[in-house]
């Protein structure tokens, strides 16, 4: 089954300018927050829930190129994609630092996320308590889902010591502490339960809480409880972002800043020991260099566009069947069932319509991609789990899932992060060169993202907790 959630709508306050003066129209009694009666109608409740998918898509997924979403900062920053452009403020994070915490690229992005957050938490409880028939509302499911999803995310790529305030509905802000990293998952997981427990709609809402419920216990590091989370998913399964051409905020933008604004650009060995993305020439990682766009935003790094999103309207999963079949192959690998891990890889790429089969028109149909053929036991435990997290990070390319892989063999499989050897691209301090292109100075050091310098507002917070893993 597929579900497809739409970008959403923004909530207007609507002024009769003929009934009053112009003064009037700017007397206004707590402009920034909305009565809650004025939503919990039936048809405030629409517009509630759309809102609240239509920033989770936002915050994810980017817009037309004037804000990327957490895909494109996550895929940069680790070996997913290049910056072939010439803000720095995109430089800092797809160099892996210094970032500057007043980053304005990635205050814009973490704030979106926030929103998303708290527009999903809302709707889910305004639904929940207005609703006629909860037990059956799909949209509470769905809200408390996204919800989810945004802590799992906040967990995967920022840094331990999130803080989560609240804007209550009298005007007031509850400033909140900060979570660490566990926390982040652990209350991802509560919202999962919502779902499953209270408000099971239907197989939609259940399956995509059951992947999320076990991607944040992947990072928990219970990959047998993971596993046992998404047994009855389908492979077939996904649960989709939508967009369209309407309005600039309802495009998909990683399609945008890839192949229409060239700012970032499919990578290949980043840093030197990044992933083989290009040169593997693999279905699940299509790209291509037009030979009228061979160079990015900044007319000098080569431009490979993506082929994954094929257009401005194509959907982006957000929860998957395929990414339930490779969290028990992961479980089937850590409890040392090398033949069940191996028969799971090679089950999904025997699979028939996993891999993106639309591509932009432009492209020539002589260049194809192989299909995929059946992987060999490579024989040791470490090649094992490279090859674990290779076929992860090409199933789920720029799906934001690779910044929070990388941490995870840091952390759970004790790889080293960015040391000599280490998993995250440019480690050890290469120079900072994109496809031949010298950047200047050489890859940093970080892990994950930084709390903006705004958060400094909320008196409970002084910054992340740490910047392990």
């Amino acid at each position: 089954m597929t579900r497809i959630i739409g970008t959403g709508i923004t909530l207007l306050g609507i002024v009769a300018a003929a009934a009053c003066s112009p003064g009037e129209i700017l007397d206004v009694q707590d402009p920034d927050i909305i009565d809650p009666g004025a939503v919990e109608t039936p048809a405030g409740l629409t517009a509630l829930h759309a809102g609240a998918v239509g920033d989770f898509s936002f915050a994810v997924v980017g817009d037309a190129g004037g804000t990327e979403g957490q895909i494109l900062v996550s895929g940069s920053f680790s070996d997913e994609l290049g910056n072939s452009e010439t803000f720095p403020t995109r430089r800092e994070y797809d160099q892996r630092g210094p970032i500057n915490t007043q980053n304005g690229t990635l205050n814009g992005v973490f704030r979106n996320l926030q929103r998303a957050r708290r527009a999903a938490e809302r709707a889910a409880g305004s639904i929940s308590r207005t609703s006629a028939t909860p037990a059956t509302d799909s949209r509470i499911g769905e809200s408390f889902n996204l919800a989810g999803l945004t802590y799992v995310i906040m967990g995967e790529n920022y840094c331990s010591g999130v803080p989560i305030s609240e804007a209550e509905t009298d005007g007031a802000l509850t400033f909140g502490d900060p979570l660490t990293t566990t926390e982040l998952f652990e209350r991802a997981i509560r919202n999962f339960d919502s779902t499953l427990t209270a408000y099971p709609a239907n197989a939609t809402v259940t399956n995509t809480a059951r992947i999320g419920k076990a991607r944040a216990l992947l990072n928990l590091n219970q990959p047998a409880a993971a596993a046992a989370e998404v047994a009855a998913v389908p492979t077939t399964f996904s649960y989709n972002t939508t967009h369209t051409v309407s309005l600039g905020r309802q495009q998909n933008g990683v399609f945008a800043f890839i192949n229409q604004f060239e700012r970032f650009s499919v990578a290949n060995l980043d840093g030197g020991n990044g992933l083989d993305f290009r040169e593997a020439m693999d279905p699940r990682v299509p790209w291509l260099r037009l030979p009228a766009n061979d160079v990015g935003f900044d007319n000098l790094t080569p431009q490979y566009d993506e082929g994954k999103y094929a257009s401005e309207t194509a959907p982006v999963s957000i929860a998957s069947g395929v990414e339930a079949r490779l969290i028990e192959a992961e479980a089937a690998l850590r409890a040392g069932d090398d033949g069940t891990w191996l028969g799971i890889l090679n089950t999904l790429r025997e699979t028939p319509g996993l891999t993106p089969s639309v591509f932009p028109a432009a492209w020539p149909a002589s260049f194809g991609f192989p299909e995929l053929t059946p992987l060999a036991d490579p024989g040791s435990v470490t090649a094992r789990e490279d090859l674990m997290f290779r076929e992860r990070a090409f199933w789920l390319y720029l799906t934001s899932h690779r910044l929070g892989d990388l941490r995870r063999l840091a952390r759970q499989y004790g790889r080293e992060g960015t040391g000599a050897g280490g998993v995250f691209p440019g480690a050890g301090g290469a120079p900072y060169v994109i496809d031949g292109n010298p950047k200047g100075d050489v890859f940093g050091s970080e892990m994950n993202l930084p709390i903006p310098f705004d958060e400094l507002n909320n008196p409970n917070f002084t910054q992340c907790l740490d910047r392990n893993p």
